[in-house]
């Protein structure tokens, strides 16, 4: 696989997909939390009854809507390995954080077609140039595309879009000095790590970042292709993330920045750095004000009573088989409100493989509490 087609594979998610974070500690056997009458929940059918509706002028925050959830076309989200526990997506968010209220934001950077259309020709000018004075380009040319600015140098592409994200294509990649190992596939974690620090340095003026915290994740995929000896090969392969976060601010800000102040570095099939794909998607979102927030405790109660929304096309049937949560906020193109979830990681037993792995599926409960929000969802099933 190829780096063009890993970044787009992980646009969606992240934006699955970048998508990924957890510095979830659980504790112990946390989520067995509120056996009691978990079945029970579990069986009975939900039934969304005595909703408050709170007027916008009585305490000028807007009444929310949740969006259905948008299937990529790629299967559904979530997470494949041996042992949820054991991962680590370097979500700093931590149960023992005590947040009240948390921001809600209008996303202001794409269209109703998911279209970058945010920043102004001078703001993406600006950052254009900005970009091209880091990288130390002597000689390009600045083009326009139809969702971006371009500036071209030699073997080298610099792409500005309207929502803030920067990529900075390597025609033949960039060699990463000697001893360093850096791959989607055949590098350890302590390589991958080393890596990561060489790149964070490298190219820290680009970056920007005051304090870059490294986020070195991934997940399993099933890998077909023939060997050398021409066999047609099915093996379970660790596809490694390379991202960073700016690390700088409160815990807050470091939420925020996780998800939308971020950068991802791509590999290519030699080992080389193909990509550098910068995000600032909250460069264009208009501030909607502090909204109060719910407990992981009464986000699990909710779960059980099938107020989520998820691409995974499996109901929850066992209290015993979610593993984990993590809040974090949502980013996908196509989001009209960025606003923070409870997101739970439940055990698919359909998806059990013979070789051990086990998928893990993503389901997300609204945090904010749900007086203010327009129409709480209820799975009914149905994935768009």
């Amino acid at each position: 696989m190829n780096a063009e087609k890993f970044s787009d594979a992980m646009s969606e998610l992240d934006t699955k997909y970048v998508d990924e974070a957890l510095n979830y500690k659980k504790k112990a056997k946390r989520y067995g939390w509120i056996k009691w009458g978990a079945m029970a929940a579990c069986v009975a059918a939900a039934i969304l009854v005595g909703v408050r509706m709170v007027a916008p002028e009585k305490n000028g925050l807007s009444m929310l809507t949740i969006p259905d959830m948008e299937s990529s076309g790629m299967g559904f989200e979530g997470w494949l390995g041996y042992d949820i526990t054991q991962w680590d997506n370097g979500n700093p968010w931590s149960e023992s954080m005590e947040f009240s209220v948390l921001p809600v934001y209008q996303n202001g950077s794409y269209d109703a077609a998911g279209k970058p259309v945010g920043l102004s020709r001078d703001d993406m000018i600006q950052r254009l140039e900005t970009a091209i004075a880091a990288l130390n380009l002597d000689s390009y040319d600045i083009e326009t595309e139809q969702e971006c600015l371009t500036a071209n140098a030699d073997g080298l592409q610099i792409c500005v879009y309207a929502d803030g994200m920067i990529e900075i294509w390597f025609e033949d990649g960039q060699t990463l000095p000697e001893g360093y190992s850096f791959t989607f596939f055949d590098t350890t974690d302590a390589e991958a790590e080393q890596a990561l620090d060489y790149l964070s340095q490298e190219y820290s003026e680009l970056i920007g970042f005051s304090e870059p915290e490294k986020v070195l994740s991934g997940s399993y995929i099933i890998w077909n292709d023939y060997d050398g000896a021409g066999n047609y090969v099915t093996e379970p392969r660790f596809e490694r993330e390379y991202a960073l976060y700016d690390s700088s601010g409160d815990d807050l800000e470091d939420i925020l920045n996780y998800k939308y102040n971020c950068v991802r570095f791509y590999p290519d099939d030699n080992g080389k750095l193909s990509l550098i794909r910068i995000y600032n998607g909250l460069s264009c979102a208009e501030n909607l004000g502090d909204y109060p927030i719910i407990s992981t405790d009464e986000a699990y109660e909710l779960l059980l009573k099938g107020h989520y929304i998820t691409s995974v096309p499996y109901a929850i049937t066992d209290a015993e088989l979610i593993c984990k949560v993590e809040l974090v906020y949502r980013n996908s193109r196509t989001e009209k409100t960025f606003l923070p979830y409870y997101r739970f990681y439940v055990e698919l037993p359909e998806m059990r493989r013979e070789n051990g792995l086990t998928d893990y599926g993503a389901y997300y409960v609204p945090a904010i509490q749900e007086e203010y929000i327009r129409n709480m969802p209820l799975w009914d099933g149905n994935i768009n």
